[in-house]
């Protein structure tokens, strides 16, 4: 088996775990457990709670420490272990805990895969994409898999995103290691590399972009599945996972855009969808311009892949090796941090502040919140980011 097929496993198994655990939760909390909307907004803010102090840090012990295929394992241990716990939880304070212990030890694999994926491809550049892809794929089972077993509504994709980070952990233990990168010190944070990276303007709107995008990203990823079970569309999940069937295409194609395409004009892009689905929700039902639905779905492969997989590769081609860990838990950072933290906590509120006596939800007004900070964020990116700025 190669590497990159290794790495290709790596990428479905740690996408079918995050699928597992966010995709249908929704649904799960609103409805068997009785959580409030706030509720669900806090525990999906916990993601991005671990997002904000786990990837920076765990990304420098895997430059300067530890090998990255161990530290893959540990932590994946760890996220399999919650996730049972999980399963077993009913309280709002326990299972709060456990899904903050499970984000702190699963989202810093992002960057961290990620990171090991740059350090063991050629040319990353162009064969980073067709390993990404897989996990896509996997993302794409995971939604079809929850609508045709009926298990939307319950408990059972927690159990089974523990399994496959179990199946992650014991696939790390397959990778060439990684040891810790010579040459790397606290004080090269300040190097004249590093620093000519921070002062770049490109990169510093970048990550300041990826954080604005990260505010309506949080209210599709916390409930976009309940508002579909809602408004009474069959198989949610499984229609939800045709966005990473339209990703699929997407993900492989991103070394032709950027060669066609500008990194200004594609992040861009990536921005604006976001927003622009929101509106394509706040206006569609089942029986009324149901087009839209799918309309909104199917742009995800843009809405993700052209900002978080777009600025992966574009930080990579402007670190040094021995922060290529570091610089990966950074994007994390930016993606997965403090815009969705905010984002979780505003998504929470609003749908709380839209809940109507029936237990139904006003989602018309719900979704005009994130549509318009979509939109803005994107304005705001083209005008801030350098038309200089490429690859």
């Amino acid at each position: 088996m190669t590497t990159r097929v290794r790495l290709s496993i790596l990428q479905f198994f740690q996408n079918a775990t995050y699928a597992l655990s966010v995709i249908s939760i929704g649904t799960y909390l609103l409805g068997p457990l009785g959580f409030s909307g706030r509720e669900v907004g806090l525990v999906y803010a916990t993601n991005a709670l671990a997002a904000t102090v786990a990837p920076p840090l765990i990304g420098w012990l895997a430059d300067r420490h530890f090998s990255a295929n161990r530290l893959l394992l540990i932590l994946n241990i760890i996220a399999a272990a919650a996730l049972t716990a999980c399963f077993f939880a009913t309280s709002f304070p326990v299972f709060y805990v456990l899904m903050l212990i499970f984000n702190l030890s699963f989202i810093p694999t992002f960057g961290l895969l990620s990171a090991v994926c740059f350090h063991q491809l050629e040319d990353p550049a162009k064969s980073f994409p067709a390993v990404r892809v897989w996990g896509t794929v996997s993302f794409m089972l995971a939604g079809l898999g929850l609508s045709y077993f009926g298990v939307e509504s319950t408990a059972l994709p927690l159990l089974a995103g523990a399994v496959t980070a179990a199946l992650m952990a014991g696939m790390s233990l397959t990778l060439p290691p990684i040891p810790p990168q010579p040459g790397f010190d606290w004080r090269s944070l300040r190097g004249s590399q590093v620093v000519g990276i921070l002062r770049e303007p490109g990169m510093i709107v970048l990550f300041v972009a990826i954080l604005l995008s990260c505010l309506p990203a949080a209210f599709y990823y916390s409930f976009l599945n309940p508002f579909l079970n809602e408004v009474g569309w069959t198989n949610a999940a499984a229609k939800m996972s045709l966005g990473q069937l339209g990703e699929i295409f997407i993900v492989l194609a991103m070394p032709l855009a950027f060669r066609k395409i500008r990194f200004r004009k594609i992040v861009f892009w990536g921005i604006l969808v976001w927003g622009l689905r929101y509106f394509a929700f706040a206006f569609a039902r089942p029986d009324h311009q149901e087009w839209l639905l799918y309309a909104g779905i199917l742009v995800q492969g843009i809405a993700f892949a052209w900002i978080v997989i777009a600025a992966q590769i574009y930080v990579d081609n402007r670190v040094p090796i021995s922060l290529r860990s570091t610089a990966q838990g950074l994007i994390s950072f930016a993606s997965q941090g403090l815009g969705v933290f905010i984002g979780s906590w505003i998504a929470g509120e609003v749908v709380l502040a839209n809940t109507l006596e029936t237990g139904q939800h006003a989602w018309g007004t719900i979704w005009l919140i994130p549509g318009v900070i979509g939109v803005a964020a994107a304005l705001w990116f083209w005008v801030a980011f350098p038309k200089s700025g490429k690859l």
